[in-house]
């Protein structure tokens, strides 16, 4: 009984993660060159560096809603195309604190929680990707897990394999039965056909010679 509820799991387990990686493939190559891949405006991203420490430590999972510039606020921490050459584009995650306008366009002067200085390059609200809005410790450092293949291919693709086999094997097996149990169910058909017919000749044969002695008499 434990092992079946436990297959059980393992079997919604490995479908879920197929699901999952199918979805995250998709996404990815449907998002343009150059984009951060989003699911209905959210984007995952996952902190690399030590600048937003206490708030954001190194490996943190952050989500980032995507915003209206007009609707970021001083000490919202948002994640942007950073203009700094040091960084050649990358997206970063930093706070607001101060913000400045120029008709419709914003300027966000960001800083790092851990820096003691303000970044040296302002925010163009062009570059913005979103603000945060929720973040996780221990889901980024199981993000970082599954990302390294040397733990992906042994924990997690080589196990999937093996259930994925083991179920189709048990597929083409369970197929193979249904085959034989109709064939066997055909047979035993045919079989009870073939008598009952034999039955009737037997009984209509009986039934003349019967007719025959009485007409003789």
């Amino acid at each position: 009984m434990f092992k079946k509820i436990l297959y059980t799991i393992i079997n919604v387990l490995s479908v879920i993660i197929i699901i999952a990686a199918v979805f995250v493939l998709l996404i990815v190559v449907m998002t343009k060159p150059g984009k951060t891949p989003n699911i209905a405006g959210y984007m995952a991203l996952r902190v690399t560096t030590g600048s937003m420490a206490p708030t954001y430590d190194v490996d943190s999972l952050i989500i980032v809603k995507q915003t209206d510039p007009a609707a970021i606020h001083e000490n919202d921490v948002i994640s942007f195309y950073s203009s700094d050459p040091a960084l050649s584009g990358a997206v970063n995650t930093h706070r607001v604190v101060s913000i400045e306008t120029d008709g419709n366009n914003y300027r966000y002067i960001t800083k790092g929680d851990a820096n003691n200085v303000v970044d040296r390059y302002d925010v163009d609200s062009r570059d913005l990707l979103g603000k945060v809005v929720w973040s996780s410790l221990i889901l980024g450092k199981i993000v970082r897990l599954v990302s390294n293949p040397l733990i992906f291919v042994p924990i997690i693709l080589v196990p999937l394999a093996i259930i994925l086999i083991a179920n189709l094997v048990k597929t083409v097996s369970y197929a193979r039965k249904i085959a034989k149990d109709e064939e066997e169910a055909a047979i035993k058909e045919a079989i009870q056909y073939i008598r009952e017919k034999n039955l009737r000749e037997t009984g209509d044969t009986t039934e003349s010679n019967e007719n025959s002695e009485r007409k003789s008499e």
